[in-house]
Parts: C-alpha cells; structure tokens; sequence
C-alpha cells in the first residue's frame, strides 16, 4: 500500500493517475509557453469535499504537496509549483443554489461560469463574465481573482463573492462568509457577517490557505436594454483616451475597455489609418429612456476628448467573448470577426497588469519603448495592449503577443523585454492580475513585507506541514 493506493481508495481507482501523458497535460498554461513545466506527480479528481478532505488527511500523513486546479481558463501557474498531488476539481461542478428573489447563486468549484451563467440568465439575473470567457470554473474565478466584462461597474470578480466552503490543510472543512449561515431559514444572505472578512483570507491565495469547494455569489439583475459604443483616437492623443476611459469609468457604465491598434488588427478588424486607440463601451439600463440617456453621456464624453465614432467594434468584441449578457442568439452577426488562417505562432503575455487608470500613457510609452528596443512591436509578432477598467480607477491590461515558439531567438528577445519591462513596473509600484512568484517578480512581495510576514505566519498555523501549494509564499525560489 501506498499513497497512490489510498487516494484510489477514496475515489476509485479512476479518478486517480500517474501516467506521464495524463500528468504531463496538466504540467502547462496556455500563455506562458512551452519552456515553463510544472508537472504533478499524480492527479486526483475528486467529487466531494469529503473525498478533498480525505485526500488532504492522506496528503498530510505522508507529507506530500497538494494544489487545486479550476478548469483552464489562462490564469495561474499551469500545474504544482513543487510537483505533487494535483486536485483536478472540475466534476465538482454541481449549481447548489439559485435563490432569484434574494439574488443569490451558490455552486461547486468546479462549475463552470458558463453552466451557472445559463442559470442565471433563465431566472433574469446574471454575474460579470469570468476572465477569458466561460470556460473557468467559479473558484478559480473567485480566488484568483479574476477581471472581465462588467469590471468597470462591480470591480474583480471576488466583489460579488459573499461565502465560501474550504477545506483546510488539515482536513477540516470550514465555511466562511455568507456560507456559514447557508444552512439557516435565511440562507447565504450576507458577506460581513460577525467578525472580521474571512472571505478576503482566501482570495489571491492560491490555494495555500484551503481548497474552495463551494461558492456562493450576490447576483445582479439582467437588464433588458444595452447598447454598445466604440470610439477611437490617433496615438498622439493617448493622454485625451485617457481621459476618456476614466471619465466613462466615473459613471458606472457596465463595462469600458481600451485597445490598441495591434489588438484590433491581431482579431481581425478593420479599422481606420488613423485609429490607434479604440474605447469600447457598453451601457445598459432597464428602459429605453434610462438607456437614451447612458448613451447620449458616454457620446459627450468621448466627444468632449476629441474622439471619433468607430461602429461595430464593441458589439463584436462582445460576441466573441462566449458568455453574453444580452444576446441569446445560437450565431453570431455577420459582421462578427470570424477568426483566418495565420501564420504558426502561440499566444505569449507579457504580463496582466494592475495599476492605476491614470498612468496608462506611462505604462504604454514603456510597453513600446521595450517592444520597439527588442523586435517585438512590428507585425506579425507585435504586442497589443487590452485593458479593461475596475470601478476605483485601476485598470487591468493584458499584453499579449504572438509569437513563433520554435524561434529560440524570438523566444529569447520576448524574456529579455518582459524583464525589462517587469523591472520598471515593480519600481513604479504595479502589480499583477493572476500569478504570484515566482511566475513574477519577487516585487510584488518585497514592495509589501510586513504583510508577507503576516501571511506566512497564518499559513504556517493553518498548514505545518505546508502541503497546500507550496511556494506560494516563498521567496528565493524562481
């Protein structure tokens, strides 16, 4: 007997590999390129959060690391930073709870946005899209935490969170937040309940603190009437985009992102000589006349800040996004991008960035400066730049850039500026969206120490033994 014996006996023998294919899938992420492996020992799928609890007791008797996986969605490190038992929770995927005249949804972790989102739509309600599109599951979303469409209004994804189910190293299976009361007469009704937020300790943690087995959400209600608006600007004019983008954000509209032109052409729109800049908006209301007037602010803003009308875009970025909030429609229009055949190349990021609206200028002129400096801001393998505003005036931008990975020059080129780049934004004070070291700098720890300390010292009371995601809160060791 052995440990992989005993995790077949909590989950049967088929929710339990160490084949190198099965482990080796899960070794990799989709934006960080084939040159990062981060490869389990063995992967488990359970179906409970008592099995996850079992396997936590037997991870803890023979002292063997442990980290949650969600379903793929782009984030995270791509598998174990220290090898392992990789919990693959994607059949947990089970809605427990849609509670339409309270507002409240509560799913497995493994449920997928889309699933719970079809949900919602059917009783009018619904949740800002998870990062990359329906695909990620709702814990990963939550703990991440993850930015998409309907961030400019509610923030990160975690901000309609209200409880969470987690299992803590030890086995143990806790509820925390709304969660706690989900047995109750009144259910999950309420975050912040007696005592401090205990939602909070979980977020952004990787799962070194517990494994999330459920969450629990504060919907919102879907309204019948949207309305999509994009405008765009030359490059010169960055610091009126600017401006504008923060102008939109000021007034709550539901969603408003800011590309460039590279990410533009990269999809497959067609877009003026002279548009560098494009600003997507997207209002809605809950009759024409509210919405009338949402558009008629967003026009005299944009307007106001010397841009131009640029139709179509927005609605179309909205379609490729696969989880809709307001077109239930089994195809596309037929202006919606259809992506073509182009030359080989995979989708490497520079980095997901946080940092405040307002220094957009300086982190794009940075952006291009480092790009240019390396070869990597001219077509075919050109950075775009997408980013998307939270309700604080913090703006998220992807960097995405295509490039061909069996070119070990280019490969080279892209680390050295990515680098580069990493070592400006540290200085500056930036952060990123998803990943922690040392998938990023040290940075992002050695900017905030005392708070490290403090969270090194929980996650050594909640896991001696330190079997959940180990490395998470490690320094020294990229």
């Amino acid at each position: 007997m052995g440990i992989v014996s005993d995790l077949a006996e909590i989950v049967g023998p088929d929710r339990v590999s160490t084949s190198d294919a099965v482990c080796l899938s899960y070794a990799f992420n989709c934006f960080m390129g084939k040159g990062i492996v981060r490869k389990p020992d063995i992967v488990v799928m359970p179906e409970t959060a008592e099995e996850v609890s079992a396997i936590l007791k037997v991870a803890n008797r023979y002292k063997v690391p442990v980290t949650p996986k969600g379903a793929v969605g782009g984030a995270g490190h791509g598998g174990p930073l220290k090898g392992g038992i990789l919990l693959d929770l994607a059949l947990m995927d089970r809605i427990i709870l849609i509670d339409a005249t309270n507002m409240k949804a509560v799913a497995e972790a493994g449920c997928s946005f889309f699933k719970l989102s079809q949900e919602l739509f059917k009783n009018g309600l619904m949740l800002p899209t998870a990062a990359y599109g329906p695909g990620p599951s709702v814990a990963a979303s939550a703990i991440t935490p993850a930015n998409g469409f309907g961030e400019t209004r509610y923030g990160a994804n975690i901000n309609l969170v209200e409880g969470f189910e987690v299992v803590l190293p030890s086995g143990e299976t806790i509820r925390v937040g709304s969660m706690a009361y989900a047995d109750s007469d009144f259910g999950p009704y309420y975050r912040y309940i007696t005592g401090p937020d205990l939602v909070g300790l979980f977020t952004r943690s990787n799962g070194a603190f517990g494994i999330v087995t459920k969450v629990a959400y504060r919907c919102l209600h879907r309204p019948a009437h949207w309305a999509f608006h994009s405008y765009c600007w030359p490059l010169e004019k960055i610091e009126d985009v600017t401006k504008a983008l923060m102008a939109v954000t000021a007034i709550e509209v539901f969603d408003a992102h800011l590309y460039d032109k590279w990410w533009l052409l990269g999809m497959g729109f067609t877009i003026p000589d002279d548009c560098h800049f494009a600003l997507t908006v997207i209002v809605n209301a809950e009759n024409q006349q509210e919405l009338n007037g949402k558009e008629q602010s967003v026009k005299d803003i944009c307007q106001t800040y010397g841009g131009a009308s640029l139709p179509g875009i927005a609605e179309n970025v909205h379609i490729i996004w696969p989880t809709y909030f307001c077109l239930m429609m089994a195809e596309p229009p037929p202006s919606a991008h259809t992506p073509t055949k182009k030359l080989r190349r995979y989708l490497y990021l520079v980095d997901e960035l946080i940092y405040p609206t307002s220094k957009v200028p300086d982190v794009y002129t940075k952006v291009t400066e480092i790009c240019q400096k390396h070869g990597l801001w001219d077509p075919p393998q050109a950075a775009g730049f997408d980013g998307f505003t939270m309700s604080p005036q913090v703006i998220c931008s992807p960097i995405p850039i295509a490039l061909d990975d069996s070119d070990p020059d280019m490969v080279e080129r892209f680390h050295k500026a990515q680098g580069e780049f990493r070592e400006w934004f540290g200085v500056m004070g930036g952060t990123f969206q998803y990943r922690l070291p040392p998938l990023v700098p040290e940075f992002v720890w050695t900017n905030q120490l005392s708070a490290f300390a403090l969270l090194k010292s929980i996650k050594a009371v909640l896991d001696p033994n330190n079997i959940l995601s180990p490395g998470t809160f490690e320094l020294g060791e990229g």
